[in-house]
């Protein structure tokens, strides 16, 4: 009800007239015309107020269950066992996403060394180096006649000495790349140090050292330093296959693992990768707990209060009800790329209880486990790859192809989709055994070849369901997307009703000021007429009844 209007000069009117309370009278009146509409509008914006706090909600639990599902990983799935568990090697899974179950033998271990260079018998650190320039030339160096045979390409580097110390001198070898440079104190109770170049591991890098004047430095027969111990290389044999590498890291055998050799060993060491049934199931039971959490809070948004007035803030939304037909939607369409088969959520134990959540269904993941363990690997790592052995490519799950089946035609260079047939132009680059193709419409995507033309051959583009639901998330809040269209609506509504009870506010000061001014009047006319008076009061009992 508007604000009761008195004011000094009516109060003493109606002193001497009709005694009505005008200000009571007139409040009457303008709430009659006024308050009904105002409801109606109030009504209208407080739903549209309240549409727009559940928009911001719905975003909210859409941005935080992408956030959780982001941080899902695969680094567990898979197990390690060494045998026997010795200090001769060791094996760590670096990329999940590449590793595959198996079994991997190793045997007539040989470790990489690096070469050293010592000079024994310096008691002064600070003792002043002759102004010179070293040069470390890089190779394979014969230490018993100091010839060196340059790797290639060829590397050297020089460090200038120029009222340098020892210490001072050391640091600068230091930071050569390919040398370590240190001073080590032989004992503790005496300025007694040996300097000690170290180069690093494999057969090529050993190094020669000439100095611009002869004497300390030089590795010749007339320098002062002795080598204890030759560069060489690593050599094992992995999978009955004999393979040499610089350094005792090896990554680039078997993809997604990293070997560390620690030490010489001709017996048979074994290496077993298996993926762990109670680690995946972990996995696969915080995706249902994250994916039920949002399911949770559309039903909240949507929730219908049949017998008080806390209905959800989305109650009768079409956005929300089409945002949850495409969550179902999405849940229920398959994973494809990973094969000519599909995979389905539910082959993961993740099944649709009765009331909508999703429970795990332990029977259909061990089925699933120990038929087709596998299909796992499509969790939460993407995979793409070719049917030719020569070809690789790279398809970035936000700008690449969708992921599907396709093939490469040999008659036009074009890639053909296997699920929708479309037809994808080419731009190749590149020479040698090394060219690149790519699509204009889908900067994510490279295919690489070792010819400038291959034979047909299939390749497939797999995104996880990780990346599916990271994606789906994504969609869902782009600017471009019914979410920010449906937002854009409820706000330009709201600035609509807002202006539109301003307007309803004048109309009810306009109301009052008039039908004030009214009846003041006629009170004037009043207090010099019975008449009037009780023409007002079968006036004013008319407008009660």
């Amino acid at each position: 009800m508007s604000e009761t209007i008195s004011t000094d000069y009516i109060n003493m009117i109606n002193k001497q007239g009709s005694g009505y309370n005008i200000p009571e009278i007139v409040d009457a009146i303008v709430d009659a015309a006024i308050v009904p509409v105002k409801e109606i509008v109030t009504t209208q914006k407080e739903k549209v107020d309240a549409s727009i706090s559940g928009m911001a909600t719905f975003k909210q639990s859409a941005q935080a269950t992408q956030t959780l599902i982001s941080a899902m990983s695969s680094a567990s799935a898979h197990t390690l066992k060494q045998s026997p568990n010795s200090n001769y090697m060791r094996s760590t899974i670096t990329d999940s996403s590449k590793i595959t179950a198996a079994t991997h033998v190793i045997q007539n271990i040989v470790i990489a060394k690096p070469m050293i260079w010592r000079m024994d018998g310096e008691t002064n650190l600070s003792r002043s180096l002759s102004d010179q320039t070293l040069t470390f030339e890089l190779g394979n160096i014969n230490t018993s006649n100091n010839n060196l045979a340059p790797s290639s390409p060829a590397r050297s580097t020089q460090v200038s000495f120029s009222g340098d110390t020892l210490a001072s001198g050391i640091a600068k070898i230091n930071e050569i790349s390919g040398v370590k440079a240190e001073l080590v104190q032989l004992s503790s109770n005496s300025d007694d140090y040996s300097v000690v170049l170290t180069s690093d591991t494999g057969s090529q890098n050993g190094f020669k050292m000439t100095s611009s004047i002869a004497g300390y430095w030089e590795t010749a027969s007339s320098g002062n330093g002795t080598f204890t111990q030759d560069s060489t290389d690593a050599t094992f044999k992995l999978n009955d296959q004999n393979y040499t590498r610089a350094s005792n890291v090896v990554s680039d055998i078997v993809p997604g693992l990293q070997i560390d050799l620690l030490s010489n060993r001709s017996n048979v060491q074994t290496i077993t990768v298996s993926k762990s049934s109670e680690n995946i199931k972990n996995t696969v039971e915080t995706l249902i707990g994250d994916l039920n959490a949002y399911k949770e809070d559309l039903n909240a948004l949507g929730f219908i209060d049949e017998v008080g007035d806390k209905d959800g803030d989305l109650v009768d939304s079409s956005y929300l009800r089409m945002a949850k037909r495409q969550f179902r939607s999405l849940m229920s369409s398959p994973i494809t790329g990973f094969g000519d088969a599909n995979i389905y959520f539910v082959e993961f134990g993740i099944k649709t209880a009765k009331d909508g959540s999703f429970v795990f269904d332990q029977t259909t993941f061990d089925r699933t486990f120990a038929n087709e363990p596998h299909k796992f690997d499509a969790l939460t790592n993407d995979k793409s790859y070719a049917t030719d052995s020569t070809s690789s490519l790279v398809s970035l799950s936000n700008a690449g192809l969708p992921p599907g089946k396709y093939t490469y035609r040999n008659s036009d260079q074009k890639i053909i989709s296997a699920a929708s047939s479309e037809v994808i132009s080419t731009t190749v680059s590149g020479s040698d055994s090394n060219y690149t193709r790519t699509a204009s419409a889908y900067p994510g995507f490279v295919l690489n070849t070792a010819t400038s033309n291959p034979s047909n051959f299939d390749f497939y583009i797999g995104h996880s369901a990780k990346s599916k639901l990271e994606n789906f998330f994504t969609n869902t809040l782009a600017t471009s997307s019914n979410y920010k269209t449906t937002l854009d609506l409820y706000e330009t509504k709201s600035v609509s009703l807002d202006a539109k009870l301003e307007k309803i506010d004048l109309r009810e000061t306009f109301l009052q000021s008039m039908y004030t001014k009214q009846f003041a009047d006629m009170e004037k006319i009043v207090t010099g007429s019975s008449s009037s008076s009780d023409y007002i009061t079968q006036l004013v009992d008319g407008w009660k009844k």
